[in-house]
C-alpha cells in the first residue's frame, strides 16, 4: 500500500470504531426483525476497515496475504448481508430460501481465496510494482455494483410507497447506501489514489446511527406491519395528511369491487366517490388527528371503523391508520339478544299480570265454595278461570317457541300449509280461497301455526257478535283469502297476504300485534303477537290494514320464494357493492333486520 496516508488512516480506524459503536447498539436489538443481517453488514464493514489499517502499518508477506484475505472477505459480507436485510426490511424475504442464502455465501469466500491465491494474476495484476484490478476483481466489482444497485431500487420502491410515514427511515437508508458505492466509484474510476470505501461507510454508518436512534429503524419494522395488515380480515387503511392512500390491505380492496394495488398514491376520495356514507364518515374522522370509533350500516351490511392517527418521532401528525370490520353477524347477534330479553321480560309481565287475574278469580271462587251450603254452583267460575290460563300458558309457550330464530327453513307450499292450517281451526260456515302457488323457505310447523292464529282471528273478530260457525248472523258466511304479493300487486318484495271481507281492523292499526290486545273478552291478545314472532323469527315484515273488500289484511314482506329472492346480506358481507345514491343510506348504530 501507499505510505504517507496518515489522514486516510485515521479515517480507517474511525469507520472500524463506528462499526463497533453500531454493533454494539444493534445488538442490544438482536431479536427484532431484520437487525442481525444488519449487524452482519457493520461487522463486516469492520472488518474491512481494520484489514485496510493493518494492511497500511504492516508489511510481513504472511501478513499481507491474510489481510488480504480477510478484507475481501469483509467487502463480499458487507454487499451480501445489506443485500438479506434490504430483503427483509421491504418484505421480500420469500426470496430468502436456503439455496439462494448459501450461493451469496459462497461469494464473499470465494472472493477472499481468490485475493490469497491470484492464480495467473486474474484477481491482481501488476504493472510496475503497482497492484491493479485483474479479470476476476473486475467481475466481482461488476457483481457488487449489480447487488447495491438492487438495494437502491428496493429502498427507493419502499420509499416511494411509504411517503410521508417511513420518510425518515428509508431516506437514512437509501443516502447510506449511495454513500458506501458512490465513494467506492469513486476509487475504482481512477478520480482518486486510495480506496474512498471507508469514508461511504462512514458516512453511511452516521446515517443507519441516525434510523436506529432517532427513527427507530429496529424498532418499526416495515414488514412486519405487512405481514399484519395482509392477512387480517378487517379492511386495513393508511392515508396520510393529504388525502393519500399510503397502504391498503386485500381486504380492504375487496370492499370496493375493482379496486387494486394501483390505488396507492391515489386521493382517498377518488376511492370513495359514490358512498355519501363513507364521505361523511371519512369527513368526520378526519377533522382532528385524535382517536375515534364509529359504526354505520350499507344497505343490510354494519360496519366498525376504528381510526388512529399516526405520528412521526417528533410527535408530528403525519396520517391515520383507519380498520374497518363487517359486524353485521354481531348485530345480528345483538339484536338476537335483544328480542330474547325482550321475550323475558314479556314472559315475567305476563305471569305477574294476566295469569294472576284468573288465578285470583279462582281463587275468590274457592272461598265462597268452602263457605257455600251448595260449593257446586262456583264450580263452573273456578272450571272457567282454570281453562283461561291454560289458554294464557298455551299462548306463552307458543310465543317462546315460535319467535326463536329460523335456522333451517325448507321449500314449502304456500297453499298447502293454509289448506292444513284450515283443517284445524273451528271456521264453521267461513270459506276460504288460496289463490297463491309460492313456495317459500320457511319452517312448515311455524307457518301452518301463523295462518291457524290469522284463520282464528277472521272467524272471532270478523263478524258483529260473530256465531261458532263464524257466520254473520244477519249476512253471508266469512271469506278468508290467501294471495301473492309481488311486483304486479303492487308489493316491493315477494310475499304474501291473508284477508278476509269482515269488519276489518279497529282504528289503533298496528297496535294489534300488541301482547293481551284483543278485543274480546274471552281472548287473551296474544293471537296476533305470536303471528308477529313468528314473521321477526323468519325475517319477514308483517303489516296489518284494510283489504280490498274492506275487512282485515295482513302482509307478509321480505319472503325468500324457495330460495329465487334470498336476503343478500350475507352474500354483501366484505364488499360496498356498487355506489349508492346520495339519499341512500346514513350512518347508523344498527343494522337492518
Amino acid at each position: 500500500m501507499t505510505q504517507g496516508l496518515d489522514p486516510i488512516l485515521l479515517i480507517y480506524i474511525l469507520s472500524a470504531l463506528l462499526s463497533g459503536a453500531l454493533a454494539v447498539i444493534l445488538w442490544q436489538h438482536h431479536g427484532k426483525t431484520g437487525v442481525i443481517p444488519l449487524l452482519g453488514t457493520v461487522l463486516a464493514v469492520g472488518l474491512w476497515d481494520v484489514s485496510l489499517v493493518l494492511l497500511s502499518v504492516i508489511g510481513h508477506p504472511l501478513a499481507t496475504t491474510v489481510l488480504t484475505g480477510t478484507l475481501f472477505l469483509g467487502v463480499g459480507f458487507a454487499t451480501m448481508t445489506f443485500l438479506v436485510f434490504t430483503l427483509v426490511y421491504t418484505g421480500r424475504e420469500q426470496f430468502l430460501t436456503t439455496p439462494i442464502l448459501a450461493v451469496l455465501s459462497a461469494e464473499p469466500i470465494l472472493l477472499a481465496v481468490l485475493a490469497v491465491v491470484n492464480p495467473s494474476h486474474l484477481f491482481f495484476e501488476s504493472f510496475n510494482g503497482t497492484l491493479e484490478p485483474g479479470p476476476l476483481l473486475w467481475i466481482h466489482l461488476g457483481y457488487a455494483y449489480l447487488v447495491l444497485g438492487l438495494v437502491t431500487v428496493l429502498i427507493l420502491g419502499f420509499l416511494y410507497r411509504s411517503r410521508s410515514l417511513y420518510k425518515g427511515q428509508s431516506a437514512a437508508l437509501l443516502f447510506g447506501t449511495l454513500a458506501t458505492w458512490i465513494a467506492n466509484g469513486v476509487y475504482v474510476a481512477g478520480f482518486v489514489e486510495f480506496d474512498t470505501s471507508p469514508i461511504g461507510f462512514v458516512v453511511a454508518g452516521s446515517l443507519y446511527a441516525v434510523a436506529i436512534v432517532r427513527y427507530r429503524l429496529a424498532d418499526v419494522v416495515p414488514i412486519a406491519r405487512d405481514r399484519v395488515i395482509d392477512t387480517v380480515t378487517d379492511g386495513v387503511f393508511v392515508i396520510d395528511t393529504d388525502d393519500r392512500i399510503i397502504d391498503i390491505n386485500p381486504a380492504a380492496r375487496d370492499l370496493f369491487e375493482g379496486a387494486d394495488s394501483s390505488v396507492i398514491g391515489t386521493d382517498v376520495h377518488s376511492l370513495i366517490a359514490g358512498y355519501p356514507v363513507l364521505e361523511e364518515q371519512y369527513d368526520e374522522i378526519t377533522t382532528a388527528p385524535v382517536e375515534s370509533e364509529r359504526e354505520f350500516s350499507l344497505g343490510t351490511v354494519a360496519y366498525h371503523v376504528r381510526s388512529t392517527p399516526i405520528e412521526d418521532s417528533r410527535d408530528r401528525h403525519v396520517g391515520w391508520l383507519l380498520i374497518i370490520r363487517d359486524i353485521t353477524e354481531r348485530k345480528r347477534h345483538e339484536e338476537r339478544l335483544e328480542q330474547q330479553n325482550d321475550r323475558l321480560e314479556q314472559f315475567a309481565n305476563i305471569v305477574s299480570h294476566d295469569l294472576r287475574n284468573p288465578l285470583n278469580v279462582a281463587d275468590g271462587y274457592l272461598d265462597l265454595a268452602r263457605e257455600a251450603d251448595d260449593p257446586a254452583q262456583y264450580f263452573d267460575e273456578i272450571d272457567r278461570s282454570h281453562d283461561r290460563m291454560e289458554t294464557i300458558i298455551e299462548d306463552v309457550l307458543a310465543l317462546a317457541r315460535e319467535g326463536s330464530a329460523v335456522t333451517d327453513p325448507e321449500p314449502v307450499s304456500l297453499a298447502d300449509l293454509a289448506e292444513q292450517a284450515w283443517e284445524s281451526v273451528d271456521t264453521g260456515d267461513a270459506t276460504l280461497s288460496v289463490t297463491s302457488d309460492l313456495t317459500i323457505l320457511a319452517d312448515p310447523k311455524r307457518i301452518t301455526r301463523l295462518f291457524e292464529n290469522l284463520f282464528r282471528n277472521s272467524v272471532e273478530h270478523g263478524t258483529p257478535d260473530a256465531t261458532d260457525d263464524g257466520a254473520d248472523p244477519i249476512g253471508s258466511p266469512l271469506e278468508v283469502e290467501v294471495g301473492t304479493i309481488g311486483a304486479d300487486d303492487g308489493g316491493g318484495s315477494v310475499g304474501f297476504y291473508v284477508s278476509d271481507d269482515g269488519l276489518g281492523l279497529p282504528d289503533e292499526g298496528e297496535d294489534v300485534f300488541e301482547d293481551g290486545y284483543t278485543t274480546n273478552a274471552e281472548g287473551t291478545g296474544f293471537g296476533l303477537s305470536i303471528v308477529q314472532g313468528i314473521a321477526t323469527a323468519h325475517g319477514w315484515t308483517v303489516t296489518a290494514g284494510e283489504g280490498e273488500r274492506g275487512g282485515a289484511r295482513f302482509d307478509f314482506t321480505g319472503v325468500d320464494s324457495d330460495g329465487a329472492n334470498e336476503s343478500s346480506a350475507d352474500g354483501s358481507v366484505g364488499t360496498l357493492g356498487s355506489p349508492v345514491p346520495a339519499s341512500d343510506g346514513q350512518p347508523s348504530d344498527t343494522t337492518p333486520s
